[in-house]
């Protein structure tokens, strides 16, 4: 039996650089947007780059995550 993926999630994931710490290494913060999982990854890139220029922190990086329940 072939496996089926149900309720799909996606979420974009924003990291930005709050500090830099008393060692001189960043400190990420990470913003979490569910998105329609339909986006592709051009889709969610051009979103996340939008959203990092309304941050008061500079980006670190841009992150797709899927997730989904799996049944027979």
């Amino acid at each position: 039996m072939a496996a089926t993926r149900m309720n799909p999630v996606t979420k974009l994931n924003l990291k930005v650089v709050t500090a830099t710490n008393s060692a001189g290494h960043e400190v990420i913060a990470t913003r979490s947007y569910n998105v329609n999982p339909g986006l592709t990854d051009d889709d969610i890139l051009s979103l996340g780059q939008k959203l990092g220029g309304l941050q008061d922190f500079p980006v670190h990086a841009i992150d797709r995550q899927d997730s989904a329940d799996l049944a027979e």
